[in-house]
């Protein structure tokens, strides 16, 4: 059963050191919290694009970007049903001032974090113990935010629900690339291309030269601004990125700006995290066309060989198909409220 659903605003640092404030959305379970108050899952959203228009905490059935807005809904609504608030953060750039670090995991780990560590200031009964979730690009930020330092000195990591997460963008983007004609499919995937390397360059000085120069091809170069005005469904269309081939964005310096942008992906990959606190699960999607089987698979090897205490679930759907009802959710939605009960088992 649902509760109270709020925008929130929290203090957060951004990637440039500095302080800043991010904006989410608060769920409560419309049941009484216990003592100590209601555990927590950060649940953080897949790609929905990088400008203000793209928060989901202020998106509704009419937006263009719903679907993705909405994607975590049915996760979320299982764990309301089970006692457990959730929190879903912006992320910086989106629900916060400034540039949206796009795939940079410590960014998208801040956002996590900075959320629970205002939860006393939401004027809500939320306890200590927190779970972090998220889908594509929000498993990413759960990953990253699961080895980052806890948000706080009382909080306490339980456990990392991913799905389908993102993983070797270097190898994919670079396939897709090479392509220098447009394909089914192609209008997404330059727009992603373009949030990338947008993400990328807001910690690679070179990275924003190049664009400023000629790291772009002219007609990349004259859609560069709409990334900070529409949302992903909007920047995939034809009368913007869409109309790009992805192997048309780069420039007479594209080889060396795309290198940079791989880099970046190599120095943010989930699968060389190490230092998890608690347990992981990992649902994956059979056919994904993001994050490709034999990719994830691999990502799940890397994960037992270091010793990760993994859980994992494969799904016969596509990469958005994971989190719709009759799949992950429900399965999910209980092994985190396994962590809780342990927890509060064990006192």
């Amino acid at each position: 059963m649902t509760g109270e659903r709020r925008v929130v605003a929290f203090p957060a640092r951004g990637i440039d050191g500095e302080p800043q404030q991010q904006t989410g959305l608060l769920q409560l379970p419309g049941t009484r919290p216990p003592a100590g108050g209601f555990p927590i899952v950060v649940y953080g959203h897949m790609t929905t694009g990088g400008s203000p228009r793209s928060a989901p905490s202020t998106g509704g059935p009419s937006h263009p970007e719903w679907r993705r807005m909405s994607q975590g809904d049915a996760l979320c609504d299982a764990l309301l049903a089970r006692g457990v608030a959730v929190l879903r953060p912006d992320y910086e750039g989106i629900g916060g001032p400034g540039v949206h670090p796009y795939l940079i995991g410590g960014s998208l780990a801040e956002s996590m974090t900075a959320m629970v560590r205002a939860r006393a200031a939401f004027g809500a009964p939320l306890g200590n113990a927190w779970v972090a979730a998220g889908h594509s690009e929000g498993a990413v930020a759960a990953l990253h935010a699961s080895v980052a330092a806890e948000p706080d000195a009382a909080s306490r990591l339980l456990g990392t629900a991913a799905f389908a997460p993102v993983t070797r963008m270097d190898r994919s983007i670079a396939a897709a690339v090479r392509l220098g004609v447009r394909f089914p499919g192609s209008g997404i995937v330059s727009a992603l291309v373009a949030l990338m390397l947008r993400g990328a360059a807001t910690g690679d000085e070179r990275m924003r030269e190049l664009i400023a120069s000629d790291g772009l091809s002219p007609a990349a170069a004259a859609r560069w601004t709409e990334l900070d005005e529409r949302c992903l469904t909007e920047l995939a269309g034809p009368d913007s990125w869409g109309a790009i081939a992805p192997g048309r964005i780069g420039g007479v310096r594209g080889e060396e700006l795309f290198q940079r942008l791989f880099a970046s992906f190599r120095a943010n990959e989930v699968a060389g995290l190490r230092g998890f606190r608690a347990p992981v699960r990992i649902d994956a999607a059979r056919f994904d066309e993001v994050a490709p089987a034999p990719l994830s698979a691999a990502l799940l090897r890397a994960y037992r060989r270091a010793g990760v205490e993994l859980t994992s679930r494969w799904w016969p759907t596509h990469h958005s198909g994971t989190m719709h009802p009759q799949h992950a959710p429900s399965l999910a939605a209980d092994w985190i409220a396994a962590r809780f009960a342990d927890s509060a088992a064990r006192g």
